[in-house]
């Protein structure tokens, strides 16, 4: 009897995409969006580290 038996993996085959606006749009969703986030209070520290810096000596 055969204990080592091998499955193949699931092949996922993608369907084409026939109108470029079409194309655009779903390659842009696929693309990660940088995350900004503004606020008074939550970027107290990285306006402290701006003035921090252009006090520092300049090398």
């Amino acid at each position: 009897m055969t204990t080592n038996m091998v499955r193949e993996s699931a092949k996922i085959y993608e369907f084409p995409v026939r109108d470029l606006a079409r194309l655009k749009a779903m390659r842009e969703r696929q693309t990660p969006k940088p995350v900004i986030y503004e606020s008074g209070s939550a970027s107290w520290y990285h306006e402290e580290a701006i003035r921090e810096a252009e006090r520092a000596p300049k090398q």
